[in-house]
């Protein structure tokens, strides 16, 4: 249990670092299209919602069901990139222009704090002072795993943010092109 949520966060923060570490501040910071985020935006969402890391440093209350009981629907819910939904106030991003470098440190340095909990805590307590509309409250395994869908479901839109500039990029060069 605790390697397996270990090393899959681990793969999948490489990953989130790699794909930010990768472009330019401009880049992450262009607008793909019209009411998206930018690449650096969504990273930055991602950093704020990492901050359940602060809760997950707490001592918490042992439950008798399973830890990783709701790691199926929390997988399915996060993974499913046909579902869209609004994300919580406090964990919007920034309007500005994002920093590359303070966002990539930040990033890192939550990460590690977040992999801490993977390796020391007792991931079968349960967290009740935040309970979420759909899925209640979570053991810290399944604030783990949440974390984990929840920043591939980023990746993803990521990904795709960069899909659509690097087209609109070459369909902006052959319009160039045909005068």
């Amino acid at each position: 249990m605790r390697n397996e949520i270990f090393n899959e966060l681990k793969e999948t923060f490489d990953e989130l670092i790699q794909i930010v570490s990768c472009v330019s501040e401009k880049e992450l910071n262009k607008v793909p299209f019209e009411e998206s985020w930018t690449a650096a935006q969504v990273a930055e969402h991602l950093l704020k919602s990492y901050g359940i890391v602060e809760l997950l440093n707490t001592p918490q209350f042992r439950t008798e069901r399973p830890a990783d009981e709701k790691k199926g629907q929390l997988k399915d819910f996060f993974l499913n990139f046909s579902l869209k939904a609004k994300a919580a106030p406090a964990i919007l991003p920034s309007e500005n222009l994002i920093d590359k470098e303070k966002l990539l440190n930040s990033l890192k340095k939550r990460i590690a704090e977040i992999k801490e909990v993977a390796q020391t805590k007792d991931l079968t307590e349960v967290c009740e002072s935040i309970v979420l509309p759909v899925f209640g409250a979570l053991t810290k395994l399944e604030w783990l795993y949440l974390v984990l869908y929840h920043t591939r479901r980023h990746i993803h839109q990521i990904k795709i943010i960069f899909q659509t500039l690097k087209t609109n990029k070459n369909e902006s060069s052959k319009s160039l092109s045909e005068f």
